[in-house]
């Protein structure tokens, strides 16, 4: 979404609720004093003639220490249609990952933007994270340097449009610097309405534009300093771990290999072979001490058995009972799994037997059930309603859809979500604390992440009520999961009395913000659609695509390898990096590689956000 109109005054407040320790028992960060920066933030749009229009924001930062956090948004000063949900998705994803990239304890620290000019959507998110973390940390910032692009939860930068417009903006305000995200070098011109290389325009213009991939690049370009830790040696996982890597591989793939011989006959003969020949170079890889590798393939070839076999059991069945029959067969199936999805989230939140890093990593593990549960729900709300689709060979095209889904979210009860919590498990934590101030700690990041969601969720409404609508018709769209988590995750903005109730709003409020930021955010990395489970043969970027994977997982690596060095057991997330490494790594350079990085890019954001909670638990609770 792009402005029309210039915008009135607004002041943006974002504090971070919770109810964490004080800020005395905070750490060292919370003794900075109170910062306020100006950030320039370039915007583009058109006239109200149509004519484009470009600028830089001055955006105003704060921060400062609280002893009593709450959470407030104020907008109401912005009149212009769609400019609210604009900043405030912005804003909000800016203070999460500023937050977490700089280990900032949320429950102690307050944020505050005030901003009076026009923003196009979410490209403002990248600067405004930048000028965050800068007065988060204190450090001084260059002037003359300026940065365009949506940001990811794990400081990944993404695609923007209308570059060569902030490019001119730039250079009529004596900008010397312009960072623009990779994969945004070639850019269509709204001026001259014609692709233009950004790059040489700048130079044209007295402008360096430089493409950069991550917050890590571009933060010392603006600061001097870097936010990345010192990588000592490789992180790799601990023997314990690696032995459950094993196991959990070997186990989920003889599970797919009777998969595959039991749905055989439901399977057309291409595909039959290559996901034969998949797990066939699975257990080569196992055999070869590459769980990791092993288990990505595996994830896959199992996802691709269950939804095929299922669409093929729709039409089957359809045939022999009529689809009256088939949907209500199918309603009951959802229900069912939905009744274990929700039986598996309250079991697995569970910390008993455990210590302060397996507290943390819990809620990325617990995804799988999460996930499941909201998807599940979703299509268990749709499946209860009358048919809406006339033409009965589309009911049943849809029908197939829901199923093909549906055998999704089974293996991730069934296997990939005890997969996760087994390794967590297995993860011995050298660090223990009272339970009690654990529970306290995971409130604070819980409201921040949930309360991004939703804003997240709202900027997608505000952008487009039609697509808004059709979505939440639609059984296999991440809006309706959006939705149908909504009241646990705002449940996770109120404090919890137990460490287990912090462990499941926690759950709840990560997979809540996964799910906002892939559904309005996730076009800027490459992707074309966000349908739940459904292959893809539309045009993606595989610049930008690759760029976002590739970066994710740099980023893990050097966080979990610094952690590990420090003392941290930081196992659960090597082996997120490591199996999504070899999902991806499988179908890279193939007609499917859009599904293997839409999957690894959420595991990525799960295992990065698990690596800075921890990083900033260790900060703050010892």
């Amino acid at each position: 979404m792009v402005p029309t109109l210039a915008v009135a005054a607004a002041g943006v407040g974002l504090i971070a609720a919770g109810c964490g320790g004080s800020g005395t028992e905070a750490g060292a960060w919370w003794q900075v004093p109170p910062t306020a920066i100006t950030f320039p933030v370039p915007w583009a749009g058109a006239g109200p003639d149509g004519a484009p229009m470009s600028g830089i924001e001055p955006a105003g930062i704060t921060v400062k220490a609280t002893e009593d956090p709450s959470f407030s948004v104020n907008l109401e000063d912005i009149k212009a249609k769609g400019a609210g949900a604009q900043w405030q998705a912005s804003t909000a994803a800016a203070a999460t990952v500023a937050t977490l990239l700089t280990g900032a304890d949320p429950s102690t620290l307050s944020i505050g933007y005030d901003i009076t000019g026009p923003i196009d959507g979410p490209s403002g998110g990248a600067a405004l994270t930048l000028g965050t973390i800068a007065a988060i940390r204190g450090d001084s910032v260059t002037p003359k340097v300026l940065m365009t692009g949506t940001i990811a939860p794990d400081g990944t930068i993404g695609q923007v449009g209308l570059v060569p417009q902030k490019v001119r903006a730039a250079a009529r305000d004596g900008y010397r610097l312009f960072l623009i995200p990779v994969g945004t070098e070639r850019a269509f011109d709204a001026a001259t309405r014609r692709p233009v290389d950004v790059i040489a325009l700048g130079r044209s213009l007295g402008v360096t534009v430089r493409a950069v991939r991550d917050i890590n690049q571009a933060y010392p370009l603006f600061t001097g300093k870097t936010i990345a830790p010192p990588v000592a040696r490789p992180a790799v996982l601990p023997p314990k771990s690696a032995a459950v890597a094993m196991t959990t591989t070997t186990r989920t793939l003889a599970a797919a290999r009777r998969d595959l011989a039991r749905n055989a006959a439901l399977m057309p003969a291409r595909t039959r072979a290559a996901v034969a020949t998949q797990l066939d170079e699975a257990e080569a890889a196992l055999r070869a001490g590459e769980a990791g590798q092993a288990y990505g393939s595996v994830v896959d070839a199992t996802y691709r058995i269950g939804r095929t076999s299922a669409r093929a059991r729709v039409t089957q069945m359809a045939r022999e009972k009529g689809i009256v029959a088939t949907r209500q067969a199918i309603a009951d199936d959802v229900a069912a799994l939905l009744t274990r999805a929700d039986a598996l989230v309250a079991e697995q939140s569970d910390p008993s037997g455990m210590r302060v890093e397996q507290w943390l990593s819990l809620p990325s593990a617990m995804g799988w059930a999460v996930y499941a549960q909201g998807v599940l729900q979703s299509m268990n709300d749709a499946l209860q309603k009358p048919p809406t689709i006339p033409d009965e060979a589309k009911r049943l095209t849809r029908l197939a859809d829901i199923a093909a889904v549906a055998e999704d979210q089974r293996v991730s009860i069934e296997r990939f979500g005890p997969d996760a919590v087994a390794m967590v498990k297995a993860s011995a934590s050298r660090t223990q604390v009272p339970e009690q101030d654990a529970a306290e700690f995971l409130d604070g990041y819980s409201t921040f992440l949930s309360r991004a969601g939703a804003d997240s969720r709202k900027l997608f409404e505000a952008q487009d009520t039609g697509a808004a609508s059709a979505a939440a018709a639609d059984a296999t769209d991440i809006y309706p999961v959006l939705i149908a988590l909504s009241d646990e995750a705002e449940a996770a903005a109120q404090s919890a009395g137990s460490l287990r109730e912090a462990i499941t709003m926690s759950a709840y409020a990560t997979t809540y913000y996964v799910l906002g930021t892939t559904l309005v955010s996730g076009s800027a990395y490459g992707l074309s659609g966000f349908g739940l489970g459904e292959e893809t043969s539309r045009a993606f970027d595989r610049t930008l695509l690759r760029n976002a994977v590739e970066s994710g997982e740099e980023i893990i690596s050097e966080w979990t390898a610094f952690l590990q060095w420090s003392g941290q057991n930081m196992a659960y997330p090597v082996w997120q990096r490591d199996w999504s490494q070899g999902i991806y790594t499988a179908l890279k350079g193939t007609v499917r590689e859009e599904s293997g990085a839409t999957i690894a890019l959420n595991e990525i954001w799960y295992a990065v956000m698990n690596n800075l909670i921890v990083r900033s638990a260790s900060l703050h609770l010892g």
